[in-house]
């Protein structure tokens, strides 16, 4: 074709402008230039081109992407959905080394599956860092023609044309803005940025960019309620709880024989207090990552590299990994411990009675639902929004407003029944906090009647959890553990194959659990499924480092005895990182 003809026809396709330019503004990206889009990807942080995901973990700043060096988990809806819509991409993951994690891999010992059955092939995870998914998707991205990648820049406001006749505003593209050159000269020399720099502030003139469709893929920071605010029209409604859980991350890489019995290390265990797990990556590396209540301060102790090393390996499921010869710390001793928290589950509205807020306007991925990464659901959930969006897209045409619409309702039924499940269970935990902070004033009947009276709801949401609480401990993970039909079960919902009220209250997996409930409750003195310390030892193991820490830097006259030696002040609200 002339390259006169073919200039035209690319100014004839539809534009698309992605604000966001992580792993779902990339995915989302990528479907729609596939779709006949032209497409702009706007995106803050600068990511130069690399060679593999290893140098990407190393170079890319991302400070943009607090969690982008956390700990994360790509479910096998995931892997799904990489299957049919992204085959190149998870072409490239496999040629980078991630790991492909079918259903047998982490089964307890004493689980007998059985023979295979019809959707255990749905069921392989992925096994990466979040900056190998990134990378992946970047290198597809930058193959597509029609697919521009505009990095060191953000969206200022919206542009937009005022709504009439009861019609709400059209936006019609965005204005950006140019972020100024950073310097990247220790990054090109091979140290890890563990902890991201800040942004920089904007220079240069606005530059307005058009479009047919304008996309939120900023995250869940997203500042559409101010653009949607600024161009005239009803801020989108949100829905915050706190999920109350600090976490801790450092990350390792194997240099000998995995443990025995193991395969490629998928290790979790919730002890109440403490929740811990290991998540394999590409090319032979791993993290672990401890979750803690946001309250419990002498936990916080945990960001000291040493106190970690101490409390993880207290757990020998865990310890095994850590064992001389298998592992090492990816940095070295420098390695840090990353810091999260202050995180919400966040849930946002775009809609009002079913017609969106603006036209040509539409947010996916954490920037509509962000939920406690602790259910690993974040990357999931969001390239689920993109096929969605993609889809609807597709069967709409030219008639976007549709498509919107949409999306939005058939994202309310496949999305929104994880978020609740994940925020109703960080909401009845906030109760029974707030519940155990109460109890020292409840020393009577009148005070006890007083609080039913005075939050029925809270009160309501303490015995919904507790309930709960008593058939996951006591019934469900027994069963899990022991029986093969409600291992399926849950590894489906886990996986978000099947929604949670559906997949763990069937009939089939509330009877296969009920005896598993009774012997609980009959003989409660059974195995512990993930042994190591109680909260007491592992508070004594704590303050056994730091004593020792705080002698060794005393005799040098550095810090004075009796002073705490590890740095963990961390407020509630903190968002240090360096995770879902």
């Amino acid at each position: 074709m002339p390259a006169k003809r073919r200039k035209t026809a690319a100014a004839k396709k539809p534009r698309a402008l992605v604000l966001g330019g992580g792993i779902t503004g990339l995915a989302m990206a990528i479907r729609l230039a596939d779709r006949g889009f032209r497409v702009r990807v706007i995106e803050r942080d600068r990511r130069p081109p690399v060679a593999s995901p290893e140098e990407a973990f190393r170079t890319w700043p991302r400070a943009g992407v607090p969690q982008f060096r956390h700990s994360h988990t790509f479910l096998a809806r995931l892997t799904a959905i990489l299957r049919e819509h992204f085959p190149e991409v998870l072409t490239v993951l496999r040629a980078a080394g991630t790991v492909e994690l079918p259903l047998t891999v982490g089964t307890p010992p004493s689980l007998d599956l059985g023979p295979r059955e019809k959707g255990d092939g749905e069921l392989v995870l992925l096994g990466a860092r979040r900056a190998a998914f990134e990378w992946a998707l970047l290198e597809v991205a930058r193959r597509k023609p029609h697919l521009e990648v505009l990095e060191g820049v953000f969206c200022e406001e919206l542009v937009h044309t005022p709504g009439s006749r009861g019609r709400p505003p059209a936006v019609t593209g965005a204005r950006i803005r140019k972020l100024p050159d950073t310097d990247d000269d220790a990054r090109a020399r091979g140290a890890i940025p563990w902890k991201a720099p800040g942004t920089p502030r904007p220079q240069g003139r606005a530059r307005t960019l058009e479009a047919d469709l304008v996309i939120d893929a900023t995250g869940r920071r997203s500042p559409a309620d101010r653009w949607i605010a600024a161009c005239g029209a009803e801020p989108p409604k949100e829905e915050r709880i706190p999920t109350g859980i600090y976490y801790f991350t450092r990350f390792y890489r194997l240099t000998g024989a995995r443990p025995p019995g193991s395969s490629t290390g998928l290790v979790a265990g919730d002890v109440g207090w403490l929740k811990l797990a290991t998540f394999p990556g590409d090319d032979d590396t791993f993290s672990l990552t401890v979750g803690v209540d946001i309250e419990d301060r002498p936990f916080r102790a945990l960001s000291d590299p040493d106190v970690f090393e101490t409390l993880v390996c207290a757990f020998p499921q865990i310890a095994a990994w850590r064992a001389p010869g298998v592992s090492k710390p990816l940095d070295g001793p420098r390695t840090p411990v990353l810091v999260m928290g202050g995180l919400e589950n966040l849930r946002r509205r775009f809609v009002d009675d079913g017609a969106p807020l603006v036209r040509g306007f539409v947010a996916i991925g954490d920037a509509l639902y962000h939920s406690n990464p602790i259910y690993g659901r974040g990357v999931t959930s969001g390239l689920l929004s993109v096929t969605l969006l993609d889809q609807t897209l597709a069967s709409h045409g030219s008639d976007v407003d549709a498509a919107i619409a949409e999306y939005y309702d058939r994202a309310r039924n496949e999305i929104e029944p994880f978020w609740r499940h994940a925020a109703g269970g960080d909401r009845m935990a906030q109760s029974a906090r707030e519940r155990r902070a109460a109890e020292a004033t409840d020393d009577d009947l009148l005070s006890f009647v007083w609080s039913w009276i005075s939050d029925p709801r809270g009160r309501g949401y303490e015995l919904a959890g507790r309930a709960a609480r008593t058939f996951l401990e006591q019934g469900f993970g027994p069963a899990v553990r022991e029986d093969g039909q409600v291992y399926r079960a849950a590894m489906r919902v886990v996986n978000m194959l099947d929604e949670p009220q559906e997949g763990l209250l069937s009939p089939t997996v509330l009877a296969r659990t009920l005896p598993y409930l009774i012997r609980s409750l009959v003989w409660p003195n059974g195995e512990r499924p993930f042994p190591g310390p109680n909260r007491r030892e592992a508070l004594a193991l704590i303050e056994r480092v730091q004593s020792r820490r705080d002698r060794k830097r005393s005799s040098r006259g550095g810090t004075k005895a009796g002073q705490p030696a590890s740095a963990a002040r961390l407020r509630p609200d903190s968002r240090v990182a360096g995770h879902a």
